[in-house]
C-alpha cells in the first residue's frame, strides 16, 4: 500500500519529446534548479516541492534530467489537463 504511489509514477508513460513531462525528484531536490542545470525549459515558472512541469526537446533533456537527480520523468499532458494547468 505504502509503496503504490511510486509504482504508479514508474509505471506511468515515458515522456513525449516537445511536449510537456512531469519530473519528479527527491524531497531534498529543487525541482526548479534541477531543469535549469539540466538545460531543460520548464512549462511553468513555478513548481510544486516535489516536481516541474518541463518540454523535452530531445532525448538528451531526459537522459540529463535523469542524471542530475530526477525520481521520474513521465509524460505530464495527462496530469497537467487533471490539474487543469
Amino acid at each position: 500500500m505504502l509503496l503504490a504511489p511510486l509504482l504508479a509514477l514508474a509505471s506511468a508513460p515515458s515522456p513525449t519529446i516537445g511536449s510537456p513531462a512531469l519530473v519528479i525528484v527527491p524531497p531534498w531536490v529543487n525541482a526548479t534548479q534541477l531543469a535549469q542545470t539540466a538545460q531543460v525549459a520548464q512549462l511553468l515558472s513555478s513548481s510544486a516541492p516535489m516536481g516541474a512541469f518541463v518540454v523535452p526537446t530531445n532525448a538528451e533533456d531526459v537522459t540529463r534530467l535523469l542524471e542530475n537527480g530526477a525520481w521520474f520523468v513521465i509524460d505530464g499532458k495527462r496530469i497537467a489537463e487533471f490539474c487543469a494547468i
